[in-house]
């Protein structure tokens, strides 16, 4: 039988259900092609990006071999490092109480600046926690006395013996080691800074090759206030300069802390530790 248009009914049942699957296929085809054509915003909406401005780590510059050179029988002092790398170092001092340690901590693992830390056995032992979180952290730990006695006695105290200069260094060493597994040899950092022709011999017998002093005092110490720290601090700005802080409440060097980190970064500056800025 067919039907008025000449069509079999059979074919045109078929014919029926043919155009159903096409426009079934029409509306899957379009999905697709919506789909493949999204934005590159709609794209990137599952993928969150970093802050364009946030902090990298910069690549370690380090002279190829090292830029001060051991003198044998006597510690070296070094106020300063190379300047080819435009790298500057900051140290901080601890050896009061525990302070502003871990807001400097805080402070130096969000803008990814490693530091050195002049660390006295007393106060590694009170707060053993940090110590061995500046190390996990990539700082490095210098050896400051157990006690911070003066070695010369000129700042404070009487002039200490041989042996007891001996004792401070060694006492502060075999905690540290004991703690982190890493020896604080070959850098000293000098309580108050004193020292003289004995002291530096004795640091050498004791395998402290290198007397680390300071480029630049931020006078936190001195109760220079923040903004005082931070203009101190950018404007003596130089390739190579040591930066020297103290964590104790005492200072305000950590609530300066990001504005220098942040100048120095605006004026060209990288940071490494003394280690590296020496090329030990």
């Amino acid at each position: 039988m067919r039907l008025s248009n000449g069509w079999p009914s059979g074919n045109r049942a078929a014919w029926h259900l043919n155009m159903r699957w096409l426009a079934a296929l029409g509306l899957v085809a379009a999905f697709l092609l919506v789909a493949a054509t999204a934005s590159p915003a709609q794209g990137q909406a599952f993928q969150p990006q970093s802050p364009a401005d946030a902090p990298k780590p910069a690549a370690v510059c380090r002279p190829a071999a090292p830029a001060v050179e051991k003198t044998p029988g006597s510690s070296v002092r070094v106020d300063r490092g190379p300047t080819e790398c435009n790298a500057v170092t900051l140290t901080f001092d601890a050896g009061a109480d525990r302070g502003y340690a871990e807001l400097i901590l805080d402070i130096l693992r969000d803008e990814k600046v490693p530091a050195s830390f002049g660390m006295t056995g007393l106060w590694a032992q009170q707060n053993s926690d940090l110590i061995q979180r500046m190390v996990d952290e990539g700082h490095e730990l210098i050896n400051h006395t157990w006690s911070h006695r003066s070695f010369t006695g000129f700042s404070a105290g009487r002039p200490l013996g041989v042996g007891e200069r001996r004792m401070e260094l060694d006492r502060t060493e075999e905690l540290l080691v004991g703690l982190t597994g890493k020896s604080t040899r070959p850098l000293f950092r000098p309580p108050y800074g004193d020292l003289d022709g004995g002291v530096y011999g004795d640091l050498s017998d004791a395998g402290y090759d290198y007397t680390i002093m300071w480029t630049v005092d931020s006078f936190g110490w001195n109760n220079l206030p923040a903004a005082g720290i931070v203009n101190r601090c950018l404007s003596r700005a130089e390739p190579g300069a040591i930066y020297i802080f103290h964590v104790g409440e005492q200072s305000e060097d950590a609530l300066a802390l990001g504005q220098i980190i942040a100048g120095l970064r605006e004026g060209g500056f990288i940071f490494v530790t003394v280690t590296d800025l020496l090329g030990l």
